[in-house]
């Protein structure tokens, strides 16, 4: 006998396959986002400090973060100081950046821990220190 058509196992087959891909898309997803956070709040501390350090050795004695390096992108917020960044989704903090002019330093602190899937925190973690256990990273750049 011919059959024409699909059989249900086939359709079974099908829908599975459908949702592993959907689930594999959301992953990479929030992959790039953890990439993409950790990226641009290193960088963006860097840029400031070295913006910093040139604003202070022309005299400039008033700087505002905002001033020396714009964070944009969905989540990033400037503080109504204009001294500090921070990205926020889902109503929890990935990243923040301030200026810290008791220091002399840019801080920003990148939390792996606040992400939602336990893949994208233990990519966060190994990016930043290799050791896959460390969830909370702060650091510092002298201007």
């Amino acid at each position: 006998m011919h059959r024409n058509g699909y059989t249900r196992a086939s359709l079974a087959i099908s829908l599975i396959a459908a949702a592993g891909l959907g689930y594999v898309a959301y992953l990479q997803y929030s992959l790039a986002q953890v990439d993409s956070v950790i990226a641009t709040t290193i960088s963006g501390a860097h840029k400031a400090a070295k913006s910093v350090s040139k604003l202070k050795a022309e005299g400039n004695a008033s700087i505002e973060l905002s001033k020396v390096t714009a964070l944009e992108g969905k989540g990033w917020k400037l503080s109504e100081n204009n001294q500090s960044y921070e990205y926020k989704v889902d109503g929890k903090v990935h990243a923040t950046m301030t200026l810290d002019h008791a220091s002399g330093k840019v801080v920003y602190k990148i939390d792996c821990g606040s992400f939602k899937e336990s893949i994208a925190q233990q990519e966060c973690s190994d990016t930043l220190d290799g050791t896959g256990r460390n969830y909370i990273n702060t650091d510092e750049v002298p201007w």
